[in-house]
């Protein structure tokens, strides 16, 4: 089996105030490719939704060299690297108009049962992967596992309709775009790499009222928790500026 190959372009739209794509951005394009390549090979939302499940990203990280520009391209190359009875792992590479690799990540999927909101056990949907494992490694080290973060209380925000994707829960790009919210303005703009390390333990629904908590984990690496109102962690992320 060949990795999935796909073209994008860095449009206005997916541009911040400095003329480079927002890190949001660059997630939403590279779980754009994941749901393409699911599509075609036959097991996408559409299909799912036929059995009331969805694909809910479970873990994630994402590294990029340098932050690209307005209007420039680059090639995603995305791939299934297995799969057991709780995950699916699949990989992506990024490379520039010359071919180069500046951006690379991992994810980690799981299938959800809309009528409980509970994982399935993939081994019983196990043709959906048939034939599409491809025989090639990661090309970075897999989402790391976060612990809890301290910490106060950075922003508070209450879940709502511009917040929520078709799986009714509240995107990864929002839970991106408040942590960027929370920090000064001159983070974005002397950004140059990027490793952003996410875990997500429970879902945030509408109408829910969620707590930004971050912490400095060193020098370079900031760490941030989204917590609910009964202070139960939603999601976790572990962000490495370069």
């Amino acid at each position: 089996m060949e990795k999935s190959v796909f073209k994008y372009r860095i449009e206005p739209s997916h541009v911040d105030f400095t003329s480079r794509a927002s890190v949001s951005s660059m997630c939403d394009l590279i779980l754009h490719a994941a749901g393409r390549d699911a599509h075609n090979r036959g097991f996408g939302i559409d299909y799912l939704a036929g059995k009331n499940y969805g694909w809910v990203l479970s873990r994630l990280c994402v590294e990029l060299d340098y932050i690209p520009k307005e209007y420039s391209e680059f090639t995603l190359h995305t791939w299934i690297g297995g799969y057991n009875r709780l995950a699916s792992t699949r990989n992506f590479t990024l490379t520039d108009e010359q071919g180069v690799e500046f951006g690379r990540a991992v994810s980690q999927w799981c299938m959800l049962d809309f009528d409980t909101r509970r994982p399935v056990d993939m081994t019983t949907l196990a043709k959906v992967h048939d034939g599409t494992i491809v025989d090639c490694p990661s090309p970075c080290e897999a989402p790391r596992r976060l612990g809890a973060v301290g910490g106060e209380s950075l922003i508070e925000h209450r879940v709502s309709y511009s917040d929520i994707d078709f799986n009714r829960h509240m995107n990864t790009m929002r839970y991106i775009d408040i942590i960027f919210d929370s920090m000064p303005i001159e983070v974005p703009e002397k950004l140059e790499g990027v490793r952003m390390d996410i875990n997500f333990v429970k879902e945030s629904l509408y109408g829910d009222q969620i707590s930004l908590y971050g912490e400095q984990g060193n020098e370079s690496v900031r760490l941030f928790e989204f917590k609910n109102e009964a202070g139960e962690a939603l999601c976790r992320f572990s962000l490495e500026l370069k």
